[in-house]
C-alpha cells in the first residue's frame, strides 16, 4: 500500500472568460514543483454531468451512468484541492453540482480550498463550501489560499514571490500543503481499514 498521496485539483468555473485560469496555473505550477505527493488536475469544463436530476441520493450508494467515470476519478484520490470562484458571496453551481453526483468517494478524505474573487478574496464562498465538505463526512483543513483579482489589490497572484503580497501567498500555500498532506497520509491507512473490515 502506498501512502503518498493523490491529491485532486478541481477547478469549479466554467463561465466563458473565467479569470481563474490565472489562480489555477499559479497553483499547478507550485504543485509540479512537489515530490511529496501526485498531483491530478481536472478542469470542470472537461467533466460532462448533467445538472443532478437523479430519483435515487448518491448516499445510498446510486451512481448515475453519466457519473461513473466522475466518481472512479474521485474515488481515486486522497485528498482534494477545489479551486472556486466567488459568485454573491457563494461558491459556483457547477462546483455544487459535481459535488452532489456522489457521496461515499468523498467521505474520509481530506480537502483544501483555494479560492478567488474580488476584495474578498473569495472567502465567504469557502466558508459556505466547508459547510458541505463536512455534511459529506471530508476532513476541510483550516489552512486555504485567498487570491484577489483586483487590479493592484494584494494578495494577487501575479505578485512577485518578494513582495508582500507574494510572501503571503507562499505561507499561505505551504501551510496549506503541509496540513493537506499530513491528513492525507494519516488517513489512507485509516480508510484501508475500514475497506479490509468491510470485506
Amino acid at each position: 500500500m502506498s501512502t503518498k498521496p493523490h491529491i485532486l485539483v478541481i477547478f469549479g468555473s466554467t463561465r466563458q472568460g473565467r479569470r481563474g485560469e490565472a489562480v489555477a496555473n499559479w497553483l499547478m505550477d507550485r504543485l509540479t514543483l512537489r515530490t511529496d505527493a501526485t498531483f491530478e488536475f481536472v478542469d470542470l469544463r472537461d467533466v460532462s454531468l448533467p445538472f443532478f436530476d437523479s430519483p435515487a441520493s448518491p448516499v445510498h450508494g446510486h451512481i448515475a451512468p453519466e457519473a461513473e467515470q466522475w466518481a472512479e476519478q474521485v474515488e481515486q484520490a486522497d485528498g482534494f484541492i477545489f479551486v472556486t470562484p466567488e459568485y454573491n458571496h457563494g461558491y459556483s453551481a457547477v462546483l455544487k453540482n459535481a459535488i452532489d453526483h456522489l457521496y461515499s468517494q468523498w467521505a474520509h478524505k481530506p480537502a483544501a480550498i483555494v479560492s478567488y474573487g474580488g476584495f474578498a478574496a473569495g472567502y465567504r464562498a469557502a466558508e459556505q463550501l466547508r459547510q458541505v465538505l463536512i455534511e459529506l463526512k471530508m476532513v476541510p483543513i483550516r489552512e486555504q489560499v485567498g487570491v484577489s483579482l483586483v487590479p493592484n489589490w494584494v494578495p494577487n497572484v501575479s505578485d512577485a514571490s518578494t513582495s508582500p503580497g507574494g510572501a503571503f501567498l507562499n505561507r499561505s500555500f505551504n501551510g496549506m500543503m503541509t496540513e493537506l498532506l499530513w491528513w492525507a497520509t494519516t488517513l489512507i491507512p485509516a480508510r484501508e481499514r475500514d475497506r479490509l473490515s468491510q470485506d
